[in-house]
């Protein structure tokens, strides 16, 4: 099983000219601070920034459009990500740049499922299979401070795209169908998505076939070429000179066709030359004055006679151009018009080869012959295609039986049993520590139960269950295990002794080995072995002077970025 720890998250907003930077790398850390001083911005950042968005983010962070570069390790070996404007960029412990992504769904979730080995493919809305988004992979370790205390598996936002998601990430993350189901279930999926379309295609063709069958005339006798051989060559005569006969056309048409649209600009643009020199020589007959300025260039220019005959004479060209054009433009017409008078030559070619089919040798057609032939060979070119879309739809028929025996060998009733048994002691153990009592009986024999409790035995209740389930991936999965962010555990007004015991279990009580960030208005008592991060001020968790140190850190990540 991959480990992922976080070590340290640099946040920036360029527009405000702020930003942050905290060290998350020891086992335990808690953000103590009251309402409104940030604490759950910050540590909604953590996972964010890998792509796993809050289930409601403050509008105030979101105008703040705040940049985050998050520091972290797989299995002792260190890497960066930064989260930019929607873009994200994965980076060495050297600050080499080793991809980029821009589609949360497309780009970034399986390649975050290639660095944690969540491997799980689920099928999207629309029908798709894929590696789901990040926020799947680290569903079970994050309770966010809204959904997180009122529902199981629930605190990211986007989650709707998996239709039915939980049951299936539940039994993915807690070991019940580990990996190796998922990726049987994965071909399997694949095999069964290509059978379906070869199936429609295989539909369709043999409709095509029907219709082609009903419409033929079958005239029952085979294609006899010595019957028809003077005939044939004769109609292959005809046909090639057809051939060379319309290619010639075509061609001489095209040429003439480019020929006219050049000359066709030519008039235009002669016709456009003489309005503007006309129009200078209206306007030099006009003027009294014996120099014109011009309006654009200042320079001025003698209103005499010689530049008024100059004009004169440039209009004249002009026009004389323009007529030319023009009747080359007619003159290209009448050529296209003779090139296509050709066509009724091309149709009596055309009538020479029905003549030619239409004669008979005995009581048989040559065109009836030929057709028939070809509606032979359309047959065998249906079979042949049939037989080869059975075959393919047979192959992965089989690839699908494969791929459920193999997921079957995966999904054993007493490995299922064993780690429910696991989960049932852990929560009953967890709601003992919590003093939650009279539990729902659905909880105990279910990784993946509705809690509908209400009051503030809600949040002991689900606060037993996720450390329950957190204990069973820890124990069972085949996939990761990553931080245990808690965001404000204190709901429902909780009275001061169970306050301190759920802060207490929240530090002590988790797997062994795991880290744990906790958010919280305070510790209550609660002696806290690790670092304790307090914001500062009241809806100011970034800090001006920070900001050049932070940008700092960060400008060769995003120069990086833009370079790639």
């Amino acid at each position: 099983m991959k480990k992922l720890k976080f070590k340290k998250l640099w946040l920036l907003s360029s527009q405000e000219k702020k930003a942050r930077v905290e060290d998350f790398s020891q086992a335990t850390t808690a953000v103590v601070a009251d309402n409104d001083f940030g604490k759950s911005s910050l540590v909604k950042s953590l996972y964010a920034t890998l792509g796993a968005d809050p289930s409601r983010t403050p509008e105030a962070w979101k105008n703040a459009n705040v940049e985050t570069l998050l520091e972290f390790e797989i299995d002792n070996r260190s890497y960066l990500i930064l989260r930019q404007s929607g873009r994200f960029a994965l980076f060495d412990d050297s600050g080499s740049l080793l991809w980029t992504a821009s589609s949360i769904v497309k780009e970034l979730g399986p390649k975050i499922g290639e660095l944690l080995d969540f491997e799980i493919v689920t099928k999207l809305k629309g029908g798709k299979n894929a590696v789901p988004p990040p926020a799947f992979c680290f569903l079970p370790f994050y309770l966010d401070q809204e959904k997180g205390w009122v529902d199981t598996w629930a605190s990211f936002s986007g989650l709707e795209m998996v239709s039915g998601y939980k049951d299936d990430i539940a039994r993915y993350h807690t070991g019940i169908r580990p990996k190796e189901f998922y990726r049987a279930k994965a071909v399997r999926d694949e095999a069964a998505a290509e059978r379906n379309e070869l199936a429609q295609e295989r539909k369709a063709l043999s409709k095509a076939k029907k219709r082609f069958s009903e419409k033929r005339r079958n005239v029952g006798i085979a294609l006899d070429i010595g019957a028809f051989e003077d005939r044939i060559k004769a109609l292959l005569r005809e046909q090639n000179a057809l051939q060379s006969s319309y290619d010639e056309v075509r061609g001489e048409i095209g040429q003439l066709q480019a020929q006219r649209t050049s000359s066709q600009e030519e008039v235009e643009i002669a016709a456009k030359v003489l309005s503007e020199l006309e129009a200078d020589v209206k306007f030099s007959q006009k003027l009294s004055e014996a120099e014109i300025v011009c309006p654009t260039c200042s320079t001025v220019h003698e209103n005499d006679f010689a530049n008024r005959f100059g004009l004169h004479n440039d209009a004249e060209a002009c026009r004389i151009i323009l007529v030319e054009a023009r009747a080359k433009v007619e003159k290209l017409d009448r050529d296209i018009e003779a090139k296509f008078r050709a066509v009724p030559e091309l149709q009596g070619r055309i009538g020479r080869i029905q003549e030619i089919l239409e004669e008979t040798r005995g009581e048989v057609k040559l065109g009836d012959m030929l057709r028939d032939e070809s509606e032979r060979i359309v047959d065998n070119t249906f079979e042949q295609e049939e037989r080869s879309i059975d075959g393919d739809i047979g192959a992965l028929n089989d690839r699908i039986a494969e791929a459920r025996k193999e997921m079957s060998s995966f999904d054993k009733k007493e490995h299922k049993d064993r780690i429910i048994k696991f989960y049932a002691g852990k929560l009953r153990e967890f709601c003992t520590k919590l003093g939650v009592e009279n539990v729902p009986t659905n909880m105990w024999d279910n990784i993946r139960p509705t809690v509908r409790e209400t009051g503030n035995r809600a949040p002991r209740l689900l606060l037993a269950y996720n450390y329950a389930i957190l204990h069973t991936i820890f124990k069972f999965s085949t996939s990761c295990f990553c931080p245990i962010v808690v965001d404000t555990p204190l709901q429902q007004d909780p009275d001061p002794q169970n306050s301190e015991r759920m802060i207490k279990f929240a530090l002590e009580e988790r797997p062994q080995g795991s880290q744990l960030v906790l958010a919280t208005g305070s510790l209550h008592g609660v002696e806290l072995s690790g670092r304790e991060i307090n914001p500062e001020a009241k809806e100011q968790l970034l800090r001006a002077d920070q900001y050049e140190v932070v940008r700092e850190h960060m400008l060769p990540f995003m120069n990086a970025v833009l370079e790639d």
